[in-house]
């Protein structure tokens, strides 16, 4: 492997990592996935990086510098990279979606708490319809993306897998990219309704602090918000076209 680097999340405590790397021509047909040596493997360099967010993911920037790795490292087959790295996306990006959803749901819970007996001019915060209007709003949308998001899992479980990686690739990344805007939504209210503790990191507000914090690194793993929109409606229109063609067969 020539000399190449990027950044990897838990890089800086692992021995071993999985990459991407270009054994043939270019394209996708050229990408084939390898298990590459990393603690104290000649040729590679690790140094931490420090990140906005999520301080425990130990973000690694690694540097490769003529690496020799065995052959038998390769996983699966030479030059069909791409496709494993596709059979995992999914699964990814449902774990996502989950972790958004219950990101939110612990920031929204946080603050309704908060609102329960928090005092403003004689009354608790609760006690103010706009604060139970805000919370209502940001509730909707969590209990909507928490259904759908058990709706897909329940079809991943159910379905065939060629079945279920043919019909719920692009609905999956639409989720995914949904519930991190719910969570940046519940996250930003229940900042708003702890008021200046839940800018504070230790304290009342010190969770909502750390989640609001943490909303980017959701949002943009597994493929950021724009990318995954364009990908669910192109995903959807093959679905649609493929089934078109079936019922203008079936007609014939």
């Amino acid at each position: 492997m020539g000399r190449r680097s990027g950044m990897i999340t838990n890089g800086i405590w692992s021995d071993y990592t999985t990459m991407a790397v270009r054994t043939g021509g270019p394209g996708a047909s050229g990408l084939s996935v390898m298990v590459v040596p990393l603690k104290g493997y000649p040729g590679v360099t690790m140094r931490r990086i420090q990140v906005s967010g999520t301080k425990t993911a130990g973000t690694t920037y690694i540097e490769l510098d003529d690496v020799k790795v065995p052959v038998g490292n390769l996983i699966g087959r030479e030059g069909d990279g791409m496709r494993t790295i596709m059979t995992n996306f999914n699964h990814e990006r449902l774990t996502i979606a989950v972790q958004c959803t219950r990101q939110a749901r612990v920031a929204l819970s946080s603050a309704f708490g908060y609102c329960l007996k928090r005092e403003a001019f004689g009354k608790t915060l609760m006690d103010q319809p706009v604060v139970r209007h805000r919370l209502a709003k940001a509730g909707a949308e969590l209990e909507t993306v928490s259904a759908w998001i058990e709706q897909i899992l329940y079809q991943l479980c159910k379905l065939e897998k060629v079945e279920a990686d043919r019909l719920l690739g692009g609905v999956t990344a639409l989720a995914k990219a949904k519930a991190a805007m719910v969570l940046n939504e519940c996250a930003q209210c229940a900042v708003l309704l702890f008021g200046g503790a839940g800018l504070t990191q230790s304290g009342q507000g010190e969770i909502v602090e750390a989640i609001m914090r943490d909303v980017p690194v959701s949002r943009i793993p597994g493929g950021s918000e724009d990318v995954l929109l364009d990908l669910s409606v192109r995903q959807l229109v093959k679905i649609y076209q493929t089934q078109e063609k079936k019922l203008g067969q079936a007609k014939i």
